[in-house]
């Protein structure tokens, strides 16, 4: 059975075709972008350019003709937008792939927040405290019972437009003013909203310092029948610092607390497939705040620490249960040497030499990471540096330099300015 993989710019998708190339499965990978770095990786086979996902309705007939000229190809999500459209859309989808794919309303409930606390809820994991602003805005009454800082952040990301995170507000006034930045920038595509017309809504969330430096990340996947394996990360390192793109990871044991109460939530909403999900570590409490139905970006990180997640996929997807449970018992039986890191070394150099000019951050703060960075060169896996597999890492660094050329004034806030 060969494999379709589209978001060809993601970490995620790039691991996924070395993971399953290296195993001799024949890979297709398309991307709305002919330069993505994926595109660029010795295990495609075949490289296709697909229409943009801002157009899903022409994406989606675009697949369904490409499917019926390959009926069987296995097809898996590597965002949260593929991960509902493909859901969203399985029924038609699966005539012509092969899919390991839930239904639309179980993938909602983990990507729509307002949903994913509900179910929290009701099977006990803990959340930030977080509200619904309607119309009132920051007039809102519960507005008062707020605790200062807050992030201000869209119920999801799935076909969000803007590609907006999230705004930290010091107090009201600031709440205010971030409100109706809030509904100048945050669109949603109508594919999403038709479904979903009060997805629209914004949140509001309690900031907790600990989301800057301790977030602890549970990855893995899970079977139709709840049969479950998983790894676990700190996120030491985010760009922007405050609300960002995890740049440095390291090995933590499973907190087997954390790993029930997701077993669970996967039962709760009818979850299965791969997965990525993160905690907010505060004292002992450990507050969910993302879950992933899908790959990832630091995927890389748990194949090199032998949790083959695409192989996983494949295997379930088709029906192999066999090749199934032993790669689940060869994944239950790795040991961890308690070294094992996660790095983008790339961004890693431009954050650490953008941000010691700037003055954003101490010199002491660029020798300990430069340290710790050569304490665990021997064991790092790198976002995109391979050296059996050269050219994507050369298409990655050329694709910053470019983005600092066409949008200096966004990578100015991010690298330097740490916004």
């Amino acid at each position: 059975m060969s494999v379709l993989l589209l978001g060809a710019d993601y970490y995620g998708t790039l691991a996924a075709a070395r993971c399953l190339g290296r195993r001799g499965v024949p890979l297709t990978m398309a991307d709305d972008n002919p330069r993505a770095r994926g595109l660029f990786s010795k295990y495609v086979t075949e490289k296709l350019v697909h229409p943009p996902v801002t157009e899903p309705a022409v994406l989606l007939e675009w697949l369904l003709g490409w499917g019926r000229d390959h009926p069987g190809t296995l097809l898996y999500p590597p965002n949260d937008h593929l991960a509902w459209l493909f859901a969203a859309e399985r029924e038609r989808l699966g005539k012509v792939f092969t899919m390991y794919s839930p239904p639309e309303e179980t993938i909602i409930s983990l990507l729509d927040k307002k949903r994913m606390h509900e179910a929290c809820a009701a099977v006990g994991i803990e959340v930030p405290e977080t509200h619904a602003l309607g119309e009132a805005g920051a007039d809102d009454p519960i507005v008062d019972r707020l605790r200062f800082p807050v992030l201000l952040k869209p119920r999801t990301q799935v076909f969000l437009e803007g590609g907006i995170k999230g705004f930290i507000a010091k107090d009201r006034a600031e709440l205010a003013s971030e409100l109706v930045r809030y509904r100048e920038l945050v669109r949603y595509n109508r594919v999403l909203t038709d479904r979903h017309p009060d997805i629209e809504e914004p949140m509001v969330q309690e900031y907790l310092t600990a989301a800057e430096t301790n977030i602890y990340s549970v990855s893995g996947f899970v079977t139709k029948e709840g049969d479950f394996v998983a790894r676990s990360a700190m996120k030491v390192l985010q760009r922007p610092r405050k609300v960002g793109i995890g740049l440095c990871f390291e090995g933590r044991p499973i907190e087997e607390p954390v790993a029930a109460s997701l077993r669970a939530l996967c039962k709760k909403v009818g979850y299965f497939g791969a997965f990525e999900s993160e905690f907010i570590v505060d004292g002992d409490r450990r507050l969910l705040i993302d879950f992933n139905p899908r790959f990832y970006s630091q995927m890389g990180f748990d194949i090199a620490r032998g949790l083959h997640l695409p192989l996983l996929v494949w295997h379930a997807a088709k029906g192999d249960t066999e090749a199934l449970r032993a790669e689940l018992d060869r994944a239950r039986a790795w040991t961890p040497t308690g070294h094992e890191v996660y790095c983008h070394k790339t961004m890693l150099d431009l954050v650490l030499t953008l941000q010691g000019l700037s003055g954003q951050m101490p010199r002491d703060e660029i020798r300990r990471w430069r340290a710790w960075y050569a304490e665990h060169r021997s064991g790092v896996t790198d976002a995109v540096r391979d050296a059996d597999d050269r050219m994507p890492s050369v298409i990655d660094t050329a694709q910053w330099v470019q983005h600092f050329a066409k949008h200096p004034r966004s990578f100015v806030r991010s690298f330097v300015l740490n916004r």
